[in-house]
């Protein structure tokens, strides 16, 4: 009898010590694994964006591990930044180092564009007639005609046209 009850202490002691060596095991795995998500958190670097990205670059971004916090925008919002995104497209295409960049960003560029073409709910060929009547008045920029400055008589239209807007077409004072 007494060999039964030592032996069922010794069992009981064996299933005590497994349970507590699993508990603190899976604890500590715990604690590395929180650890690890703090040391992770830590080293990482963050970057103001504050601009457009295209749809599906959040998604490939956080695929890889980074973290991507978006805002979705209002018309007004989406329209002032599209406005800019046009601006850091052209930017880029000034820029272009050879044909694949200029490919490549005349097509950011491209895009931009039909996004806002989209938003506002226009057409292509209502803009395709207005920039093909407009060539027709007023040429294109085929011939690369550079104007260095101009004279024009007081209140004709390139005058008036001109003083509109001093901070571009700065008067020259003899």
């Amino acid at each position: 009898m007494k060999s039964k009850i030592f032996f069922g202490f010794l069992l009981l002691l064996i299933g005590l010590f497994g349970y507590f060596y699993c508990f603190s095991s899976t604890l500590n795995n715990v604690v590395k694994i929180e650890n690890m998500n703090t040391q992770m958190t830590s080293k990482m670097r963050k970057f103001l964006h504050n601009k457009l990205w295209r749809d599906k670059g959040p998604a490939r971004m956080e695929a890889v591990g980074s973290i991507v916090h978006v805002t979705v925008l209002n018309d007004e919002e989406y329209n002032e930044q599209l406005g800019l995104k046009l601006l850091e497209e052209a930017a880029e295409v000034h820029t272009a180092k050879n044909k694949e960049e200029l490919i490549s960003e005349v097509g950011d560029v491209l895009e931009v564009l039909d996004c806002i073409i989209a938003l506002h709910n226009l057409s292509r060929e209502e803009i395709e007639f207005v920039r093909d009547q407009k060539r027709e008045e007023r040429g294109s920029l085929l011939d690369r005609q550079f104007v260095t400055y101009t004279e024009s008589i007081p209140g004709s239209f390139l005058d008036i046209y001109c003083s509109k807007d001093p901070d571009k077409y700065i008067e020259i004072l003899d």
